[in-house]
């Protein structure tokens, strides 16, 4: 992920001015050099320059407009960007026109793509409309090994191999409220485990309806026979949990909390107002973006996703509408304002798109496909309904799938059944399956209150989490 672009300066009004070293050029300085009606100029000054037959891109970037400036020799190059509107100036006035700089030449940004490709490729393999629910995406072991470097170079962490094998435990022994972890090494659930700083990238919960155990959850992956918020018998849910790769624990929800749930309240939830939702896509940035900063991985920042989804905006608009606009519309109270529009709109409120990135998901929010509940925001809302927390006020979109395994709902003290304590004695929880060892860190340690995760940092390498954030 070395291809990410590097902020190194914002600038917003005439006058401003900025020093900064590169790859290829020990001292740069870039100058707000003039503003009128419907142009902006720089002057990008490069000294001292480092090799003979380096070169350098530089973007000069705001939502909308991206000026690309090759440099390969030292000196002075003016930059003029041309057709700038209203909406443009208002957005420079708080946001400003960011530069970003590469952290590598061509060659090597050119590699950095496709080893971050290799993580992804080959994790969706099954048809969503397949009729067989039998056939297994295997997870090809050059696809593992980019995860694991993943993992290891962002999350600072490097799970331990186990045998794959099922364990089988009596389901009867399972009850309504018990929770499922799962990490896959597709390239989706890494990423979700390094925005997060925890160790798994999704989660379930198992509730018994009509004299059956069933798996609810919020799933959207090619690789799975549905789609969507849903539930699935859990004899079914075992055998494509296994064919997909999944690595499978499950936490025993403590007896007080059971205590606390409606079930009937819960499931009733879960039948009549969200069964069959599309998965929550639009929900799924905005869980782990808390912060101004102290909340991104070392290769990401906040500048860096607007940059991102502004060139999507031009080339893919339904995606970057799908992560990020018709959010930023739900936090203006606006609708149907394009990327550029509501960052506009939002810095004539005074709101950068960091500020506005940060604001906690309201539960309730009616998107374009109605309530969106990525996996996590999904159980913990099917918590609140069913009154676990009480008269707490709690977010259920503000939790990250780390938020739900630190809750501490969980008996630590677990009676584990037998085939569990075989499998792995050292674990105060089963793990079901997997290549690998789930080990939670912070399992069940942090007591819920109100207002919990609005304004939690998850920042490399500790992911420390300020109290009561």
């Amino acid at each position: 992920f070395y291809f990410f672009p590097v902020l190194s300066a914002k600038l917003k009004e005439v006058g401003d001015k900025y020093s900064f070293p590169s790859r290829c050029f020990g001292k740069n300085i870039v100058f707000f050099k003039e503003s009128s009606k419907d142009k902006i100029t720089f002057t990008l000054q490069n000294f001292n320059k480092t090799e003979t037959f380096c070169s350098e891109l530089f973007i000069f970037h705001t939502s909308n407009h991206n000026f690309f400036q090759f440099v390969a020799f030292q000196g002075e190059h003016e930059i003029t960007i041309k057709r700038i509107t209203q909406d443009d100036k208002d957005e420079i006035k708080i946001n400003g026109v960011k530069l970003y700089k590469f952290c590598s030449g061509f060659i090597n940004t050119i590699k950095s793509v496709f080893r971050s490709v290799k993580a992804f490729y080959g994790g969706m393999g099954l048809d969503p409309k397949a009729k067989n629910p039998k056939f297994r995406p295997t997870i090809h072991v050059d696809m593992e090994k980019a995860n694991l470097r993943i993992m290891e170079l962002f999350n600072y962490y490097t799970p331990e191999r186990r045998n794959n094998t099922i364990v089988n435990i009596d389901k009867n022994k399972i009850k309504s409220g018990d929770v499922i972890v799962i990490s896959r090494m597709d390239g989706i659930d890494p990423m979700i485990m390094v925005g997060s700083g925890g160790h798994i990238g999704h989660c379930c919960v198992c509730t018994w309806m009509d004299d059956d155990l069933y798996v609810i959850e919020a799933q959207d992956a090619l690789y799975w026979p549905r789609n969507g918020i849903q539930r699935n018998k859990w004899d079914d849910w075992i055998q494509w949990a296994h064919n997909a790769d999944f690595n499978v624990a499950l936490l025993p929800l403590r007896e007080e909390y059971r205590q606390k749930m409606d079930f009937e309240k819960a499931n009733a939830w879960f039948e009549n107002e969200v069964e069959g939702l599309n998965y929550g896509f639009h929900n799924f940035l905005f869980a782990w973006a808390d912060t101004l900063d102290r909340n991104a991985p070392v290769f990401l920042t906040h500048e860096s996703i607007e940059l991102v989804m502004s060139l999507l905006s031009k080339i893919y608009p339904k995606f970057s509408d799908l992560l990020v606009t018709e959010a930023l519309n739900m936090r203006l109270g606006t609708k149907n304002l394009t990327i550029q529009q509501a960052i506009a709109e939002a810095a004539r409120r005074g709101k950068s798109f960091e500020q506005l990135m940060a604001e906690p998901e309201i539960e309730g929010y009616e998107y374009s496909d109605g309530l969106n509940y990525v996996c996590s925001c999904f159980v913990i809302a099917y918590f609140e309904h069913g009154g676990l927390f009480g008269d707490m006020e709690i977010l259920p979109n503000e939790f990250t799938p780390r938020d739900v395994y630190i809750l501490d709902i969980y008996d630590k003290n677990y009676e584990r059944p037998q085939e569990c304590i075989d499998d792995n004695p050292e674990l105060p929880y089963c793990q079901i399956m997997g290549k690998f060892v789930l080990k939670l860190d912070n399992y069940s340690t942090i007591a819920p209150y109100s207002h919990m995760n609005e304004r939690c940092p998850s920042e490399g390498p500790d992911f420390i989490r300020d109290e009561g954030c």
